[in-house]
């Protein structure tokens, strides 16, 4: 129920699904606002965005309830992309603007949805959904985020039976966070013991 759940909102994701307070087809400039939300509809803070169209680009913030307002812009065709430590990025999402009063809603979702749904998918055997899923994320390297993107990856890797792609994922998590080095060290031996089975059968 997760996976599907999250492949339709993977499937909105950088798509306007609203807009609301409509006053009418207008000329000149106005205010255009955005509105960010997570999985559970509660407004995204602190996630930087980029409106652009052939022209110009214009950079803001969303407020802590998820808002961001952008002044003196004019109808047209727009792109809004974003980004946001800790969620699924924001690709860019094209849209039009022609009514003074719209408010364009945009979803992303949250690393912890994200790794319960990766989770949901691994016990399917739905392998290539969860990486993709986790490539999805955006953080920093040296972070315990990262770290824990990788981790997964390792695990995932792990169960398609690619254990050069499981390693590789595991010696960037060691890199990035020394304190997953025992956890490391358990999934390499983990790799190594496979490895030996599956040459003596």
């Amino acid at each position: 129920m997760k996976y599907l759940k999250c492949i339709i909102m993977m499937m909105f994701a950088g798509i306007v699904f609203s807009a609301c307070r409509t006053t009418g087809q207008f000329s000149g400039t106005t205010e255009l606002t955005v509105l960010l939300v997570d999985e559970n509809g509660c407004g995204v803070g602190d996630c930087d965005i980029i409106l652009s169209n052939f022209n110009k680009s214009v950079y803001g913030v969303t407020n802590k309830n998820g808002f961001c307002v952008f002044n003196n812009i004019p109808a047209g065709e727009y792109n809004l992309a974003g980004q946001k430590y800790g969620y699924t990025k924001l690709k860019p999402a094209k849209f039009d603007f022609n009514n003074k009063g719209d408010v364009f809603c945009f979803e992303i979702l949250s690393s912890n949805f994200i790794f319960d749904t990766v989770e949901d998918l691994y016990e399917q055997s739905l392998y290539k959904n969860a990486l993709e899923l986790l490539d999805e994320i955006f953080c920093e390297k040296k972070t315990s985020l990262y770290s824990a993107v990788c981790l997964y990856k390792a695990y995932g890797f792990v169960l398609e039976q690619n254990n050069k792609a499981a390693l590789l994922e595991l010696k960037k998590m060691k890199k990035s966070e020394a304190s997953f080095s025992s956890i490391y060290d358990k999934m390499v031996n983990m790799i190594e013991l496979q490895q030996v089975n599956d040459s003596e059968e």
